[in-house]
């Protein structure tokens, strides 16, 4: 590439315009007025390059020289100055600027959501409090992201305690801040009337979502035994009257509205469905139902996505592979929480956690943005190679800890050295166990 967009510059540049006016960031604005050896702008920069060591070590590692010594109590002081939205306008900046050049069609911007936990250090005061273990209280955030799945970069980020988690309602609070001509994925535990019916009415929008076959939309159940793409209409009611005295003539499907409820209290067993739109509802989407393999006992294995996109433009098997691309956000996960270290925190208070979640997510842009320029050389070999992530993130990180960001073209070039072969197809059993914060005691050395 002969002109490159300089990442690591790009992300200098909006450092120094945010530390201009540092503070609509911080929490008085006497905060950074004097003159200190951890500026604003060091700050921000020591926390981007932080990994899954302990402070100390991240510290040395950022002041190795011994005239240039900081302690731990001193940066924790003043990074208690800094809000998190320091961070998230840095974040969102940084994404407006780097231009996202990859198009289905050259057209449509493609573009996951999805969430994932991630385990905090315990702090009794904090607001991520979760006991879902029998009186073993622990501390678990929720993170919700949209995802860019062509351009790989993260897009949103909305955190929640896990106790309180509402995958839809993140769904909806992003609705403002996806492009014209977007395709948004989505999998199972997704779909709902009133998610669809928003995005139904969003302009310029398309949705890609799976959904259980053997779920509550009876028109989904009813789907022929084969392959098909099938327009289905919805009626939606919120009236428990007019479902009850109805449903045995029409097909019509009732939601439990808190709106409509009379009682004042009610159990906690209740279950309160959010509905934005009126008493009576017709919700329109296109069902697709295609194979996948086969179940243990030899029966054909199928799934179903609901769609808004036109069948002529995007029929069942190229639906099929456009779907595949959402498994693109579950490997972003794991490069981010253990390529970069985001499941290593290096504080217990909810600001800090905050600080340095969208810490990662800027510096995974920033290596994305990177790799994504980098030349990988093809060879014979029977596979193709694709750049090592977790050594281009060590890589960006060195140049950047170094301030050498006028040496990018060299950074290009050491990123295409380290490679690894791309095996389609591979499959591995998902071994899914709890798993708990590694204390500040026992990090690596």
């Amino acid at each position: 590439m002969l002109n490159p967009t300089n990442s690591l510059s790009v992300l200098d540049q909006i450092i120094n315009e945010t530390v201009s006016h540092i503070h609509d960031y911080t929490h008085s604005p006497q905060d950074f007025t004097r003159k200190r050896k951890l500026t604003a702008g060091t700050m921000i920069k020591t926390m981007l390059n932080m990994q899954g060591n302990s402070l100390n070590i991240e510290l040395f590692n950022a002041f190795p020289g011994i005239d240039e010594q900081v302690s731990a109590s001193a940066f924790e002081q003043q990074k208690g100055k800094l809000k998190p939205d320091c961070f998230k306008h840095i974040f969102h900046q940084f994404n407006q600027q780097i231009a996202n050049a990859q198009l289905l069609d050259h057209h449509y911007h493609v573009l996951a959501i999805d969430g994932s936990d991630f385990d905090m250090p315990w702090n009794p005061t904090s607001k991520y409090v979760c006991d879902f273990s029998k009186n073993k209280p622990y501390c678990q955030m929720y993170v919700n992201t949209l995802y860019d799945l062509l351009n790989k970069s993260y897009q949103d980020c909305i955190s929640q305690p896990k106790t309180a988690m509402d995958e839809r309602g993140s769904v909806l609070a992003m609705l403002d801040h996806l492009p014209d001509d977007s395709i948004v994925m989505m999998d199972r535990g997704y779909p709902s009337f009133n998610l669809i019916e928003n995005l139904n009415r969003h302009q310029g929008l398309h949705y890609l979502i799976r959904a259980k076959l053997g779920g509550s939309i009876k028109e989904i159940q009813n789907l022929p035994d084969g392959e098909c793409d099938q327009a289905i209409a919805c009626r939606v009611t919120t009236s428990n009257h007019y479902y009850v005295t109805h449903k045995s003539s029409e097909n019509i499907h009732c939601i439990q509205h808190y709106w409509h409820q009379y009682q004042p209290f009610r159990s906690k067993n209740t279950k309160d469905r959010r509905w934005d739109f009126g008493v009576f509802c017709t919700v329109k989407f296109l069902a697709c139902k295609f194979q996948i393999g086969t179940t243990a006992d030899g029966k054909p294995a199928w799934e179903v996505l609901i769609t808004n996109l036109p069948a002529k433009q995007f029929p069942l098997p190229r639906m099929k592979r456009l779907y595949h691309l959402r498994w693109g956000i579950e490997t972003a996960f794991s490069k981010l929480k253990y390529d970069l270290g985001a499941i290593q925190f290096h504080s217990k208070k909810d600001q800090f956690i905050e600080m340095e979640l969208y810490a990662n997510l800027i510096m995974y842009n920033v290596v994305s943005a990177a790799v994504n320029q980098a030349y990988v050389a093809q060879t014979n070999h029977h596979h193709w190679d694709t750049i090592n992530f977790k050594l281009a993130t060590r890589i960006v990180r060195y140049y950047y800890r170094n301030n050498q960001q006028a040496k990018f073209q060299a950074l290009l070039i050491q990123l295409g050295t380290y490679l690894v072969p791309i095996r389609p197809g591979r499959k591995n059993k998902r071994r899914l166990k709890p798993k708990r914060a590694v204390s500040f005691v026992y990090r690596v050395a």
